[in-house]
């Protein structure tokens, strides 16, 4: 299950004792928080009016302060550029020109903001993305009241051109609000001639940025005339002979395009000899886009069976019926000892509803499951919580206060004295069997020999830190 499904599935008591769990575990997420949660109190930074002259100055000292920020301090300038942005909006719904003329100076100087900063977490670029599509939707207001206000071609494609920290990738697939058909046909004819004409003059082998510009602008301008032969044509230029990845790059459009009949195609080349695995993942995808679900579910109960795996399993299991349902159910159950990952063996139980079989398989494999995510295991833990299955939740918190105290996090040991605690209680409440595991005083004299030179955590859960060695 994916970091982002497992999120999801979280309660929010639990979702914000991780987050603040992040606050302190690791260097710069506390700083992050305050940050945002500071400037969503901030007046105008939800949208509210604000003239122009004021954005002006906030543009000004956004493009041209020298003040560098470190990646982990990325985020403070990208707020100031949301701020920015929502204001930009706003003002474009009583003047688009104005509006217009502001973001042209933000794109013009996108390169200053990128100088200023160490993007590594990619917060710029992103706000760049943003100010492009913004950009399309106030230029195409304008276009309206006033069509030949500009060249609106040699801007698109201008932004295109000077594009060199990669933001402004999609402004001309994104900009068939803003461009006439016409005008992009003649966009893509000017982007195979530039393509055609490097071919000729360029031999070599070496990478050729001229040639991947004009193929690259024109798969823009086939996704904004969603023309699937002339996509084709932007990759097979350059690539006549496309190698798998290439290939799913077209059959992912023809599927979004439901052009079944080029996704077939493209399915049938030789090259998929090299990448079987994707082939017959994209195979499933066409089948569920034409509707042909009992095939998809033989090709996915087959796939599933010979590598069991979560995500294989969901997909067959939003098909399949109660009976169908059962049937995997049984086999998961009866194959669950013999298979190699643990953690998807636990995730497949817990989805298929099994907490008995799941708890048990916990409590008989945890110690495969150390490495697992703390948000993988949190997720466990509110299940087992809620099922009211002692022994597996006494598991779970000791994965977590095991992955505190084995990282040495001297900011988290708050947490860790929460789930020794937390176990301490358990142990004289619930009075619980601990079968093949540890007992209570056992884990704890094992904690102790391995981190009892952790005084800090000691203290914190006000517990003597005996034994020796940590």
């Amino acid at each position: 299950m994916g970091i982002q499904n497992q999120l999801e599935h979280l309660s929010k008591d639990t979702l914000i004792t991780l987050i603040d769990y992040l606050s302190e575990y690791y260097d710069g997420v506390d700083e992050i928080i305050a940050t945002y949660l500071a400037l969503s109190g901030e007046q105008g930074f939800t949208g509210e009016a604000e003239n122009h002259s004021q954005l002006a100055k906030q543009l000004e000292s956004l493009t041209k302060s020298d003040k560098f920020f470190h990646y982990h301090e990325a985020h403070i300038l990208n707020a100031q550029g949301v701020h920015l942005l929502q204001g930009i909006a706003t003002l474009a719904e009583n003047n688009a020109e104005q509006a217009l003329a502001l973001l042209d100076r933000l794109l013009e100087r996108h390169d200053r903001l990128f100088e200023r900063v160490d993007d590594s977490n990619g917060y710029i670029g992103d706000l760049m993305h943003e100010a492009a599509q913004l950009w399309l939707q106030v230029a195409s207001r304008v276009r309206e009241k006033k069509p030949e206000a500009r060249n609106w071609v040699d801007v698109v494609l201008g932004y295109y051109t000077h594009n060199d920290y990669s933001c402004f990738d999609s402004i001309i697939s994104d900009s068939s609000c803003l461009l006439r058909k016409t005008e992009l046909r003649g966009l893509a004819e000017r982007f195979e001639r530039d393509a055609q004409a490097t071919l000729r003059t360029d031999i070599t082998d070496r990478y050729n940025s001229s040639l991947s510009h004009a193929c690259l602008g024109l798969s823009q301008v086939a996704k904004a005339l969603e023309d699937i032969s002339l996509y084709e044509r932007s990759v097979l230029i350059s690539s006549p002979q496309p190698n798998s990845f290439q290939l799913e790059d077209i059959i992912h459009y023809a599927l979004k395009l439901e052009r079944f009949d080029r996704a077939e195609y493209w399915l049938q080349q030789p090259e998929w000899h090299t990448n079987q695995e994707l082939q017959t993942s994209l195979k499933n995808l066409l089948l569920e886009k034409q509707g042909n679900i009992e095939q998809l579910k033989e090709n996915l109960l087959s796939e599933w069976q010979d590598k069991p795996r979560h995500f294989t399993l969901s997909a067959y299991w939003s098909h399949a019926d109660k009976n169908e349902q059962k049937d995997i159910t049984a086999e998961l159950l009866a194959r669950a000892n013999e298979l190699d990952d643990p953690e998807e063996v636990l995730d497949m139980l817990l989805f298929t509803e099994q907490l008995d079989a799941a708890a048990e398989y916990l409590i008989t494999q945890h110690e495969r499951l150390t490495d697992s995510y703390y948000a993988t295991v949190l997720s466990w833990l509110d299940v087992f919580e809620e099922a009211g299955q002692t022994l597996a939740v006494i598991v779970c918190y000791r994965l977590l206060l095991l992955d505190v105290l084995g990282r040495g996090y001297s900011k988290a040991y708050r947490y860790a004295a929460r789930y020794f605690n937390t176990l301490l209680t358990l142990d004289k409440k619930k009075n619980p069997d601990y079968r093949e595991l540890e007992s209570a005083g056992e884990f704890i004299a094992t904690l102790q020999a391995k981190h009892g030179l952790k005084r800090s955590f000691w203290r914190e859960a006000g517990y003597p830190a005996k034994g020796s060695k940590a």
